[in-house]
């Protein structure tokens, strides 16, 4: 059946990831709707290889490899834990480091704005090709 993806919408209605996603060259693109779908697909199974952990509780990385490395950042649920995951925050990973810099916290506050109003904070997944 596999896991629900959704992507976290900003207080004016943008999906936020969305935008991020199509900043993209079509070959990231790519290797990023790739894991996207394994993550649809195998959802948890994908640790810690391709989904890991971050500082911030909950908040995962999906790590998309190529000159530049992909690193969205994620949670599970957070309304239905192991059935869904939602998109919260587009980042990539330069020299070992993270930018934006602070990605996790900001990703920790989404996904505490979800919880409160998750029929205004998220929508379905919209896959860029």
């Amino acid at each position: 059946m596999g896991f629900k993806l959704f992507d976290y919408r900003t207080p004016s209605g943008q999906n936020d990831f969305k935008a991020w996603t199509k900043t993209l060259q079509p070959a990231q693109r790519s290797k990023l709707n790739a894991k996207l779908d394994m993550l649809n697909m195998l959802g948890d199974a994908l640790l810690p290889e391709v989904l890991t952990g971050t500082e911030a509780a909950g908040i995962y990385k999906l790590r998309v490899k190529g000159n530049v490395q992909l690193r969205p950042m994620l949670c599970s649920g957070p309304i239905n834990v192991g059935k869904e995951f939602t998109l919260l925050l587009g980042a990539v990973e330069v020299g070992g480091k993270l930018k934006p810099k602070n990605a996790a916290t900001i990703a920790a506050g989404r996904k505490d704005e979800i919880r409160s109003d998750p029929n205004k904070r998220r929508i379905d997944h919209e896959r860029v090709s």
